[in-house]
């Protein structure tokens, strides 16, 4: 797997502003409090979504994690465990904003959906419709990779999260795709 801190080949970024609640110690601590943990609970998943976005993150490995920020604060010695880190990740999969893909019950990694796969194969659809793509066949590679595509919001999309979407266009009859050597020689045809 591609290291959990990989960005896109893009200009550089803006710093990521955390929010005040990242220098509070205890933020980095699981709280007993079922309500307090809640909370503490939905904080953290709302900065590792906006972490992730503002970065162009979209795989994340739990031991890896942990050292890097969002995870880690250096400023205040604090660091998140990887049990507390792996209760936050089984929250964002049952809200649909990650999936687990280590080894079958290990939990060590997953993708991180800080836009829904759903939400990806909308806008790849309708820029196949503005691009009159339909019934032309592309390679995944062209379509996330190609000049066509630059200044797309899904332009260097993570190869999983773009298999992703594509199904979900596949499923809905408005793709099918074209298996190839690889992932890079595999071909999308768009659809109505």
């Amino acid at each position: 797997m591609a290291s959990s801190f990989a960005r896109s080949a893009e200009s550089p970024l803006a710093a990521f502003q955390f929010p005040e609640m990242y220098n509070f110690p205890p933020f980095f601590t699981r709280q007993p409090n079922e309500a307090t943990w809640r909370e503490q609970r939905r904080q953290w998943c709302e900065l590792i979504l906006a972490y992730y976005k503002h970065n162009r993150l979209y795989s994340l490995s739990l031991a890896e994690a942990v050292t890097e920020p969002p995870f880690t604060n250096r400023q205040i010695h604090r660091s998140l465990r990887v049990d507390v880190l792996r209760e936050l990740v089984e929250e964002l999969v049952k809200q649909g904003n990650a999936v687990w893909t280590g080894a079958k019950n290990t939990k060590d990694s997953c993708l991180v959906f800080w836009r829904k796969p759903d939400v990806w194969a909308s806008m790849i659809h309708q820029w196949a419709n503005e691009r009159g793509m339909f019934n032309t066949v592309l390679t995944l590679f062209e379509l996330t990779n190609g000049d066509d595509t630059v200044g797309q919001e899904f332009h260097n999309l993570d190869a999983a999260t773009l298999r992703r979407a594509l199904d979900v266009l596949q499923s809905q009859g408005k793709a099918q795709l074209f298996v190839g050597t690889s992932d890079e020689d595999m071909g999308v045809k768009f659809f109505t």
